[in-house]
């Protein structure tokens, strides 16, 4: 706990740079045997300017970042987390996660990237749309306009049974400013009793399409406020459940490798994390009562 708050408020600079891109092309969606004219991902996806530009002055913005901390965590489909997860198969008014992803691959609307244990978000590890799908073994057709076509029947008999999120803890000693950011979300598919991180997605990204996706799941054991919270909240808010398995480039894993000592070791990053963010919130008060 004294190191990471030495750290804080030693003024350790470590900056990084995130640009945010939305270029949306809704020409075509998913396909349920055949072409749909009208699908949950065309509402969600279907974003006016005025609400790309609000969301890009809401994005994430580290630029003055005197310290800054990423943590790793394994997000599975257990109690807490079924909004990330369910519907299973995108209805009329609600879209699933994962199906949200794809179809916003498949139409070039955003750029995704190819798993690797620390992500560098850019040109070299940017995946294309047809890369993604045969990579991850999803049929699809291709469209005359460069995008492709998925049958949603497809992406409803693959196993996501889980996503790795990556935050971001930062603190800018001279603004006084700390907070906690998603930046970057990755889903995990079960094949044949093995687990494999399929792609990373920047959740700047995709953040202005998750705030239209309203989560299909009450929140109620968080507060009942929440009932019809958007996915885009749950993660803003962090409003899922997680278990820390990477903090930077030190992979818990291999230096803890039995479950208790990685469940304490867990528990002590968890208490460091606490004390951090309740650093953030005195800060922020007392900037408010000023």
């Amino acid at each position: 706990m004294k190191y990471i708050v030495s750290l804080m408020f030693g003024g350790l600079l470590m900056t990084s740079s995130l640009i945010a891109q939305n270029s949306a092309n809704n020409a075509y969606r998913m396909m349920n045997g055949s072409p749909a004219t009208s699908t949950t991902e065309d509402m969600v996806t279907e974003i006016s300017s005025r609400e790309l530009f609000v969301m890009e002055n809401s994005m994430n913005d580290y630029y003055s970042a005197t310290w800054t901390r990423d943590i790793y965590r394994e997000v599975y489909d257990v109690e807490g987390n079924e909004s990330l997860f369910y519907p299973a198969v995108s209805t009329d008014k609600r879209a699933n996660l994962f199906s949200l992803l794809v179809n916003l691959i498949s139409d070039n609307t955003i750029t995704v990237y190819k798993f690797e244990d620390q992500p560098d978000f850019n040109d070299n590890s940017a995946l294309t749309a047809k890369e993604v799908m045969e990579q991850n073994r999803i049929g699809f057709t291709e469209n005359d306009n460069n995008t492709l076509a998925v049958k949603r029947e497809d992406l409803a008999n693959m196993n996501i049974i889980g996503y790795l999120v990556k935050e971001r803890w930062y603190y800018d000693i001279k603004t006084g400013k700390g907070d906690v950011r998603v930046q970057a979300i990755c889903p995990v598919v079960c094949d044949r009793g093995r687990q494999f991180p399929m792609f990373w997605a920047m959740f700047d990204d995709v953040s202005v399409y998750l705030a239209r996706a309203i989560s299909p799941v009450a929140v109620a054991n968080i507060t009942p406020v929440l009932s019809n919270a958007s996915i885009y909240d749950i993660f803003r808010n962090r409003y899922y459940r997680g278990c820390i398995y990477r903090v930077g480039m030190r992979d818990l894993g291999k230096y803890f490798t039995t479950p208790e000592s990685l469940a304490k070791e867990r528990q002590r990053i968890e208490t460091e994390l606490d004390f951090v963010q309740s650093r953030f919130d005195a800060v922020a008060t007392a900037h408010h009562e000023n």
